[in-house]
């Protein structure tokens, strides 16, 4: 039973993948575009991540009785990029398709951009102090 449902999860996430390169395969031949570039995770990844902070930072600011508006205007600037990406989607492909593929977009890029990009960060302080630590071979004995 147990290898039944993980060959069912197994095949749903294989469907899933599929359609999504159907999908982008089918707007590159249609429109001329893509949706999974390097420019769409970055503005999808910028505008997620100052929602987050935003939502985190006006939680916090309300809970201890200070101005609220820190996390406002950051919300309000991931919201600005997240509406800039769907904008250039929409504007270079149709509203369909545009819409669906900001879905897509902000759904598959918000667990990588919510959770790597800050391991990534802390991995590249790590590697900065690991450098630094070390002393020229010349000098060791």
């Amino acid at each position: 039973m147990e290898f039944l449902k993980l060959a069912i999860i197994l095949g749903a996430m294989a469907g899933v993948a599929k359609g999504i390169q159907l999908f982008g395969r089918h707007c590159r031949r249609r429109f001329g575009y893509r949706f999974f570039t390097a420019r769409g995770f970055w503005l999808a990844a910028i505008g997620i991540n100052l929602l987050w902070w935003g939502y985190v930072a006006w939680g916090i600011a309300f809970l201890h009785h200070e101005p609220t508006s820190g996390g406002v205007v950051l919300m309000t600037m991931g919201l600005a990029a997240v509406i800039w990406l769907i904008y250039e989607n929409i504007r270079d492909t149709n509203l369909p398709y545009g819409a669906g593929g900001s879905i897509l977009q902000l759904a598959l890029f918000f667990p990588v951009v919510l959770y790597g990009i800050p391991l990534l960060a802390i991995a590249l302080l790590f590697l900065l102090f690991a450098t630094f630590k070390g002393t020229p071979a010349w000098l060791i004995d």
